[in-house]
């Protein structure tokens, strides 16, 4: 699909090759089929990356520059509110007075920028003003996430570590919520993982970007860009600190679950103990000799009985004393 933006316009026109009349500033192409790649292609005498050129890693595939014109692919983070999180490679194409951007799925970031396209005042007067506010949307979105996971670490934080009020005892933390909790530190550490790697990919881009920065026709690009960067660096900073939390909370809950496997194990240690002197008792009385004086006493069952009882509570009063459970 093809979506063409034109200077003065509010919207951007959405269709086939027949939205590319007139002289858009921005055409963006979702999910390009062969014959619109080829209009677009004769439209402004580039090639349009496949889609597996857009995936490669190399710095010098990601990042290029043909005379006049500027290629720059950055991953984009995708669907992180859902549950499969992902980056998807975006590129930017700065040709001429046109900026052509190409992709295969819908950034959060992207969506907002075009929603907002419509209020936007004044309106984008070149095609530097789109990619400069696409990038900075991006920006955005990657502050909103990052602090919403930190949100979330904070409530896992104090789940973990904080007691409840003295007059309510605390309740044992089921190996259900445990699982919960784990679950929960890992997802915010891939959804971390995946927006560090796009900010570095918008750090990267903005610094290609600043040496060329008459290309993109914004007279105050080197200011905005400058701010984009300190922006990044900021979040880039901040990723780190939410990484060394998730792997602070992910030893905690690893020691919280041995904690409560351990105690687990001692009580059954404990219980077997307590069992094991009456167990001696009813054993020995449970001998087939001829002659047991107990058999021919009347009170010989109660005294069994009683001597079981106490070989289990005075084991259990010494262990209570010395903190043992």
């Amino acid at each position: 699909m093809i979506s063409a933006y034109a200077r003065g316009s509010d919207r951007l026109a959405t269709g086939g090759p027949e939205v590319l009349t007139g002289d858009p500033l921005w055409i963006d192409l979702l999910r390009p089929t062969l014959e619109e790649e080829a209009a677009v292609e004769a439209l402004v005498g580039i090639d349009i990356p496949t889609l597996e050129e857009m995936q490669e890693i190399e710095v010098s595939s990601r990042l290029a520059r043909r005379g006049d014109t500027l290629v720059m692919t950055a991953p984009i983070l995708t669907d992180s509110s859902g549950f499969n999180p992902s980056n998807t490679a975006v590129t930017f194409i700065v040709v001429g007075h046109r900026l052509v951007t190409v992709r295969y799925h819908t950034p959060q970031a992207i969506d907002i920028f075009i929603a907002n396209l419509a209020r936007r005042e004044p309106k984008p007067a070149s095609h530097g003003e789109i990619l400069l506010g696409l990038v900075e949307a991006v920006v955005d979105r990657m502050a909103d996430v990052l602090e919403r996971i930190g949100n979330e670490l904070d409530g896992v934080s104090h789940r973990i570590f904080h007691q409840p009020q003295p007059s309510r005892p605390r309740r044992r933390t089921t190996s259900r919520e445990m699982e919960v909790t784990l679950r929960t530190i890992g997802r915010n550490g891939d959804l971390t993982s995946k927006a560090r790697e796009t900010i570095l990919g918008l750090r990267r881009m903005a610094s290609f970007l600043q040496p060329g920065e008459g290309t993109i026709g914004v007279l105050d690009a080197h200011v905005r860009l400058r701010t984009i960067n300190h922006d990044l660096q900021s979040l880039s900073d901040f990723a780190d600190f939410i990484n060394n939390k998730i792997s602070f909370l992910l030893d905690a809950t690893l020691g919280m679950i041995n904690i409560q496997q351990n105690q687990i194990i001692k009580l059954f240690s404990v219980v077997a103990v307590l069992f094991l002197p009456p167990t001696l008792v009813a054993s020995w009385y449970g001998m087939n000799f001829q002659r047991m004086p107990e058999l021919e006493w009347a009170w010989g069952y109660p005294f069994a009985m009683v001597l079981a009882l106490l070989a289990a509570v005075v084991p259990y009063w010494i262990f209570k004393r010395k903190g043992w459970m």
